[in-house]
């Protein structure tokens, strides 16, 4: 398990520098040249999903190494939606950090008037949207169900569960930073449809429950960040 504690302790690392690149004042400054981009929308473009993408082939290795299988038609299409979750994962990401800083420093005001301006708002605040989340929604899908297909030979251990309670926490709080701050919209539905997902699949078959650890991994985070910022907006309206 030590492989896997590692590369799910660099998942939650990953969303602890995604919280600290969006919510804190130290990369709001400007790239040369021309100021192209901020540093904040460089991190969230380039470093910052790359790392995630790597660390997701890396456990998608990990839950293959300890599991003898067969290169079925049913794992060649888990892989397929696995690379298809990337593609979207990057352009989505892509689309988004562009647009967004043209969006706060040449949009901020008169939109309906500039048609430019509409374009540039309708790819950050929509359609960049669209195609994240869709490459979120792939890459979680086709990582728990290839998961489920091939678990671990051997179950997990309770310290090695408590482990991943820990590492679960903090990616928890960090989603719950990124969504319980802002209007709900379309990120509390996909977080919430994949918590919904893990859940169910690490449930199914209560036999393999503890050789899911990556599964349990999504499902003990997302519960945590979606039930959090459900809560804290149910006490914010009241």
């Amino acid at each position: 398990m030590r492989n896997y504690h590692l590369i799910l302790t660099g998942l939650t690392l990953n969303i602890i520098l995604l919280s600290l690149n969006r919510l804190t004042p130290f990369t709001l400054g400007t790239l040369a040249p021309f100021e192209f981009l901020r540093i904040l929308d460089f991190n969230a473009m380039l470093p910052i999903p790359l790392m995630a993408i790597l660390l997701y082939w890396l456990l998608r290795r990990e839950i293959l190494n300890s599991h003898p299988f067969k290169k079925t038609i049913s794992f060649l299409i888990l892989d397929l939606i696995l690379i298809s979750g990337i593609y979207f994962f990057g352009a989505g990401s892509g689309t988004h950090e562009v647009t967004n800083y043209l969006h706060s420093r040449f949009c901020s005001s008169e939109i309906s008037e500039r048609s430019l301006c509409n374009i540039i708002k309708f790819n950050d605040d929509e359609f960049s949207h669209y195609v994240y989340y869709a490459g979120f929604v792939l890459m979680n899908v086709a990582l728990m169900f290839i998961e489920h297909k091939f678990p671990r030979k051997s179950p997990v251990s309770k310290k090695d569960l408590f482990l991943i309670s820990l590492n679960s926490l903090f990616i928890g709080l960090g989603i719950f930073a990124n969504l319980a701050f802002e209007e709900i919209g379309i990120d509390l539905w996909v977080f919430g449809s994949v918590m919904l997902l893990a859940i169910y699949i690490l449930f199914f078959d209560k036999r393999k429950m503890f050789q899911l650890p990556a599964t349990f991994y999504f499902a003990v985070a997302y519960t945590l960040g979606v039930i959090g910022t459900i809560l804290y907006k149910s006490l914010e309206n009241n």
